[in-house]
């Protein structure tokens, strides 16, 4: 399962609007007019692109999956319970009295409820889990656009990745994507959060065996209720 692509928020606005306000508070009260200022230097990065190739995103996916693994194993132990649970008042349901029955299915539907709550649970860890994954990842892209936006004197870099682009046509020697790219390759891949510590489920839960919270995305076999027979 592919971890998320998520667009970078790398709109960075520069300071060239502050040292037009500024030269002009600035400026004498002689009655000569003050130079204009020189046009703004604009440039535009693929924030897409950059998180695909950035380096330690293959080691930030390589760990999430890891960690989705017991994920799945939950969610699958839970769908089991379900179906067993289903199947045993399936198999009494012609020997059962109505009382009994309404019984055992208000049970088989409190257990639903439980998995599905549940779920939801796992499923937030999870993307909250990933997000810290790509966190550092994110923060040093961001980091090397600002740099360069600083030592280049860039007024203004646009994101032509977002999902609402803010590009719609643009010489292409504005492009700083490549030269963002190399310098994340000569930087190496950030360090990556450790490995998130297993847990156990709390009492009551519906996970008849010990769970863990790793993450992951919209989890495979996460479609069915399941619960403790």
């Amino acid at each position: 399962m592919h971890v998320m692509t998520r667009a970078l928020a790398a709109m960075i606005l520069g300071a060239g609007a502050t040292h037009v306000v500024a030269a002009q508070q600035a400026a004498p009260a002689a009655p000569a007019a003050a130079a204009p200022a020189g046009p703004l230097k604009l440039g535009y990065v693929n924030s897409r692109q950059l998180l695909e190739g950035a380096p330690g995103r293959t080691e930030a996916e390589a760990q999430f999956e890891k960690e989705m693994t017991g994920f799945r194993s939950s969610i699958q132990r839970m769908s089991d319970s379900l179906q067993a649970l289903i199947g045993n008042y399936e198999k009494a349901a012609q020997s059962l009295t109505p009382t009994q029955r309404q019984t055992r299915e208000n049970a088989i539907r409190q257990v639903q409820g439980e998995f599905q709550q549940r779920t939801q649970q796992m499923e937030q860890q999870a993307q909250q889990r990933q997000q810290e994954l790509m966190q550092p990842i994110m923060d040093q892209i961001n980091k090397v656009i600002q740099d360069m936006r600083a030592e280049q004197g860039y007024s203004l870099i646009l994101d032509a990745g977002a999902q609402v682009p803010l590009i719609v046509s643009a010489d292409k020697a504005l492009d700083l994507t490549e030269a963002v790219m190399a310098r994340l390759k000569t930087l190496g891949p950030p360090k990556l959060p450790p490995v998130q510590a297993q847990t156990q489920p709390a009492p009551g839960s519906v996970v008849p065996t010990p769970s863990r919270t790793g993450p992951a995305s919209a989890p495979t076999g996460a479609t069915r209720p399941g619960g403790r027979p």
